[in-house]
């Protein structure tokens, strides 16, 4: 089963239900599709991410088939239809119709979430990645950015030489400097980090397409062509988001999460 939150589940199950009962025909024009003849499919089984190199939950939580599913059984279905259904009624899938859809809380999703092996194959660098979850805040945990960077694949020789624009970036490590200063030294590598990613997701295409749509990722129709929100419908593009880091650095879990931002 799609292992996505309880309250996002829920409203792609009545965004499924919604579009079987051909309620919203302005939805199915801007789609290009045919309510006659297609119907929306809940996707609930994992997919092979070919940059991940593991099945995971696609960006499609919605797509569409086209075949023949009889009126009553529809109904009888409360017009639900899943995966097994589309099989079961040897439904076949159109491309391109993969619809993602957002909690009505929509700062509470995450876009995306990617380990050091992924990262590295997105934004070719395990340094940066260990520069976006640096610890900045306290002097105590300074000591961690050790366990960071052997997280990371990295050490402290290639992590220096990669970020040798930071003024002082030889002293971070050195625990008889001010913890003041390494602090600082620390805040404007994770500063520049985000700054860099969050600059490199807006610029490069190929990018942006694979963190908001999945693109290069998925097979069709598991890419995300449209996003649905808060009862609106429109095309797949990117939105305003934040660079962050995942909630088990502390257990040694390193990720990079990009988050949309409230506007």
């Amino acid at each position: 089963m799609n292992k996505g939150t309880p309250e996002g589940t829920e409203e792609e199950i009545n965004f499924v239900k919604l579009m079987n009962k051909r309620e919203r025909i302005d939805f199915w024009k801007i789609l290009g599709l045919n309510p006659d003849e297609d119907h929306a499919i809940h996707v609930t089984e994992h997919k092979e991410g070919k940059i991940n190199d593991t099945r995971i939950k696609p960006k499609a939580d919605v797509f569409f088939s086209e075949g023949k599913v009889p009126a009553e059984e529809l109904k009888k279905k409360d017009y639900y239809l899943d995966e097994q259904d589309s099989s079961a009624f040897r439904l076949r899938k159109i491309d391109f119709s993969g619809v993602s859809v957002k909690r009505k809380d929509s700062d509470k999703y995450q876009i995306l979430k990617m380990n050091p092996s992924t990262f590295k194959k997105i934004f070719g660098s395990f340094e940066l990645g260990a520069g976006a979850s640096i610890y900045c805040t306290k002097a105590a945990e300074l000591s961690k950015n050790n366990s960071v960077l052997k997280g990371w694949n990295t050490d402290w020789i290639v992590f220096e030489k990669f970020f040798s624009n930071i003024k002082d970036i030889t002293l971070l490590k050195d625990s008889s400097q001010n913890p003041d200063l390494r602090l600082r030294i620390a805040q404007n590598i994770k500063e520049y980090s985000n700054k860099r990613i969050h600059e490199m997701i807006v610029k490069n295409e190929g990018i942006t397409k694979f963190v908001f749509q999945g693109i290069g990722n998925f097979e069709e129709p598991f890419t995300a062509s449209w996003f649905y929100e808060s009862g609106k419908l429109r095309k797949a593009g990117i939105i305003p988001f934040n660079v962050t880091t995942g909630s088990g650095r502390s257990k040694g879990d390193f990720t990079i999460v990009i988050k949309p931002r409230s506007v």
